[in-house]
C-alpha cells in the first residue's frame, strides 16, 4: 500500500461532500420560502458536511506528491462516496427529527441516493415541504451520479477521469461518442437537466403545483420513485400527469447519450439501436399482455383506456425500476407478481438511470445461449455475440456473464438472511431483488401500500448495501473485499 494514492481518495470525497452540502442549502431555500423551523436542521447539515468535506480536501493536499492513479483508488473513492453522501444525506431527517432512527434515516437516505425508492415513512403528507424536497432531490442527485456530474464541468482528475467514470456509469460500453471522458458526462449531464426542465413544465401545467411537480419530475425522470404523497402518483388522479410521468420515466431508461443526439441533432440512431428496440417492445409487449389479462380476469380499473393507462404506468415503472404507483397491482394474484419480478431484473438501458442488469447484458445473455445451441449442431462454425454490428470479444461476454452469477449470487443471499430476519418467502426474494435493481416496491407488506419500517435494523443496513451494490453494478464493490486487489 506504499504507492497507494490517499491524497486522491480523500481529495475527491471531500470535492463532492462540499457540493452535497450546497445541494441541502437549495433544500433550505425551500423551507425558508414556507416559513419551516425544519429549514434550521438543513443549514446545520450543511455545514457540517462542508466542514466535513473542507477537512478531508485539506488533508488531501499535506505532502501531496505526483502518484498516478489505478483502479484502487477509483474504486475505493467511488465507493466512499456513496457510502459517505449517504451517511451525510441522513444529518438532515435525524437533526429536524423528522426521522428520528437512525437506521430509518440511513435506509431513506441510501435509497434516495440510489434511485431505488424504499421507504420507511408513514402519513409522508405531514412532512415538512423542505425535507420532502431534499428526499427527492437525492434521487435527482443519485441518478445522473455524483461523480458523474462533478466530472461534466470540473476537469480535476486528468487521466483519473476514465476510470471515474467506468466505475460508477452504468453497462458496460462507455464510449459511445468516442469522446473524452468529460464531453461524454457533460453530454450525458445536460441531457438530464433538459429533461428535467421539460418535466418540471409539463407537470406544472397539469394539477400539480410547483413543489409537487419539482420533487415528482426530481424522482421520475431519475427513476427514483420517492413521491410527496403517501399514495404516490394515484393521489392526483390524473390521465394527463400519469402520461407526463410515463413519458419521463420511459426516457430516463433511454441511453442518455442517444437521447442527446436525437433531441441536439435529430439523429434517428435511436431508432436504429438494438437495445433501444428490445427496450421499447418489451415495454409495449408487457403492457398489452397485462392489460389483456385484467380485461379477461375481470379486475375493474374503469374503461379500457385506464385499463391500458394503469399497465402501462406500471410496466414502464419496473421496467425503469422507478417504483412510483397508480395502484397495488400486488393485490391483482400471483401471476402478476412473477411478471413484474421477471420485469426490474434487466430494467432499462445502460447509461440511463435504471437499475437492474439492463438490457445490453439479457441481449448478450440470450444470443450467447442461441450461440452454444448452434455450436451443438455445427462445432466447427465461427459464431460472434453482435449488438448494433459491435463485435463483443469473449473476454466481454465472460464478464456479462460472471456479472449476471454473481448478480443473482447476492440476491440469493440477501433473499435467505432477510428469511432469516422474519420476512415471508415472497416478501425476502422480493425485496432482495428489488434492492439490487434499485426498484423501491415488493411483495405482501413491502408493496405498494406498505413500506419498509417494520423491518429489523440489520435488514434495513443490508437491504441498503444490497442498493449501493446494486447501482455500482457489483464489480466496484466487491472488488474492495479481495485481498489480490490492494497489492501492486
Amino acid at each position: 500500500m506504499k504507492n497507494f494514492n490517499y491524497h486522491f481518495v480523500m481529495g475527491t470525497v471531500g470535492v463532492i461532500l462540499m457540493i452535497e452540502a450546497l445541494f441541502m442549502l437549495l433544500s433550505a431555500l425551500i423551507g425558508e420560502i414556507y416559513h419551516e423551523p425544519s429549514v434550521n436542521s438543513l443549514y446545520l447539515s450543511a455545514a457540517i458536511t462542508f466542514v466535513a468535506g473542507g477537512i478531508l480536501g485539506l488533508l488531501s493536499l499535506y505532502k501531496r506528491g505526483r502518484k498516478r492513479i489505478s483502479k484502487r483508488e477509483v474504486y475505493l473513492t467511488v465507493t466512499s462516496v456513496w457510502l459517505l453522501m449517504a451517511l451525510f444525506g441522513t444529518l438532515p431527517y435525524l437533526l429536524s427529527n423528522t426521522i428520528p432512527v437512525f437506521s430509518d434515516a440511513y435506509m431513506e437516505s441510501m435509497s434516495g441516493f440510489t434511485t431505488t425508492g424504499s421507504t420507511t415513512l408513514v402519513d409522508i403528507e405531514s412532512f415538512p415541504k423542505s425535507i420532502l424536497f431534499w428526499r427527492s432531490f437525492t434521487q435527482w442527485i443519485g441518478g445522473i451520479g455524483i461523480v458523474v456530474f462533478v466530472l461534466s464541468f470540473l476537469h480535476l482528475y486528468g487521466a483519473g477521469s476514465a476510470h471515474l467514470y467506468s466505475a460508477e456509469a452504468t453497462g458496460f460500453s462507455k464510449d459511445q461518442l468516442r469522446q473524452r471522458i468529460n464531453e461524454t458526462a457533460r453530454t450525458v449531464s445536460l441531457t438530464y437537466f433538459a429533461l428535467t426542465i421539460v418535466g418540471f413544465l409539463l407537470l406544472w401545467a397539469g394539477p400539480m403545483d410547483a413543489f409537487d411537480a419539482a420533487c415528482h419530475t426530481f424522482t421520475s425522470i431519475s427513476t427514483g420513485g420517492f413521491s410527496t404523497k403517501q399514495a404516490s402518483i394515484a393521489h392526483f388522479g390524473s390521465a394527463y400527469v400519469e402520461y407526463v410521468i410515463i413519458f419521463l420515466m420511459f426516457s430516463g431508461g433511454v441511453r442518455f447519450v442517444l437521447l442527446f443526439l436525437l433531441f441536439r441533432h435529430f439523429s434517428g440512431k435511436i431508432f436504429k439501436d438494438e437495445e433501444f428496440r428490445w427496450y421499447a417492445l418489451s415495454t409495449l409487449g408487457f403492457t398489452i399482455l397485462i392489460t389483456i389479462k385484467l380485461l379477461v380476469d375481470g379486475v375493474h380499473i374503469g374503461n379500457v383506456e385506464s385499463t391500458f393507462r394503469t399497465s402501462l404506468f406500471q410496466v414502464t415503472s419496473a421496467l425503469t425500476s422507478t417504483g412510483l404507483a397508480t395502484i397495488d397491482f400486488v393485490q391483482w394474484g400471483e401471476f402478476y407478481w412473477l411478471i413484474f419480478l421477471s420485469m426490474f431484473l434487466f430494467c432499462g438501458s445502460e447509461g440511463s438511470t435504471s437499475g437492474g442488469m439492463k438490457l445490453s447484458r439479457l441481449i448478450i445473455l440470450v444470443k450467447s445461449t442461441r450461440i452454444a445451441l448452434l455450436r451443438q449442431v455445427h462445432p466447427k462454425a465461427i459464431y460472434n455475440v453482435k449488438i448494433n454490428n459491435q463485435t463483443y470479444s469473449s473476454r466481454i461476454v465472460e464478464k456479462v456473464l460472471a456479472f449476471i452469477f454473481l448478480y443473482l449470487s447476492i440476491t440469493g443471499i440477501g433473499a435467505v438472511l432477510l428469511s432469516l430476519n422474519g420476512l415471508t418467502f415472497d416478501e425476502s426474494i422480493s425485496a432482495a431483488l428489488s434492492s439490487m435493481s434499485n426498484y423501491g416496491l415488493a411483495l405482501g407488506k413491502l408493496g405498494p401500500s406498505g413500506n419498509f419500517s417494520s423491518l429489523n435494523s440489520f435488514s434495513k443496513y443490508l437491504l441498503s448495501f444490497m442498493m449501493m451494490i446494486g447501482r455500482l453494478e457489483v464489480f466496484t464493490v466487491l472488488s474492495l473485499f479481495f485481498p489480490s486487489f490492494w497489492r501492486k
